[in-house]
C-alpha cells in the first residue's frame, strides 16, 4: 500500500467557523459537500453515513474526532477498497479546506489521484459556499 495525502484549495467561507463546525458535525448535512452526480444510495445517521461513489464499492464513514472551531475528522469503517481519513479544516479568518489521506494500492493511486483531487476541491468549494 502507498500512503497519499491530498489537500484542497483553501477558500474563504460564507459562514462563521462556529456555524460550520456545528453544521458539519452532523452527518445529516455531509451530503451538501458531495458531488451529486457521482453519489448514490446516500444514507446517514448523526454520526455515520454510507454511500456509493459511481464505479466504486459503497463506503461507510464515521466521525472520528471533533476539535471545536478547528477540525472535524472522518474515517472509513468496514470494508472499503481503500482506507482513508478526511479532515475538514476550519481555519482562521473564516477560511476552510479539505484534506484526504490514507493508504491505497500504488497502481490504483496513479489512476485515482486526479479524481480524488477533484473531489476534495469540490468539497472545499461547497463548504465555503454554505451560508448557514
Amino acid at each position: 500500500m502507498a500512503h497519499f495525502s491530498i489537500l484542497s484549495e483553501t477558500h474563504p467561507t460564507q459562514s462563521t467557523t462556529d456555524s460550520l463546525f456545528d453544521f458539519m458535525g452532523d452527518f445529516n448535512h455531509f451530503k451538501h459537500l458531495l458531488p451529486e452526480d457521482k453519489i448514490d444510495n446516500f444514507q446517514c445517521t448523526a454520526d455515520q453515513c454510507s454511500f456509493g461513489i459511481k464505479g466504486l464499492m459503497p463506503l461507510t464513514i464515521k466521525i472520528k474526532e471533533r476539535l471545536p472551531k478547528s477540525r472535524i475528522t472522518f474515517e472509513t469503517t468496514g470494508v472499503a477498497k481503500f482506507v482513508f481519513t478526511l479532515h475538514i479544516h476550519l481555519l482562521e479568518n473564516q477560511q476552510a479546506n479539505v484534506e484526504l489521506e490514507g493508504d491505497i494500492n500504488p497502481f490504483i493511486k496513479a489512476m485515482a489521484e486526479k479524481p480524488l483531487k477533484e473531489l476534495v476541491n469540490t468539497m472545499s468549494s461547497k463548504l465555503s459556499a454554505l451560508n448557514i
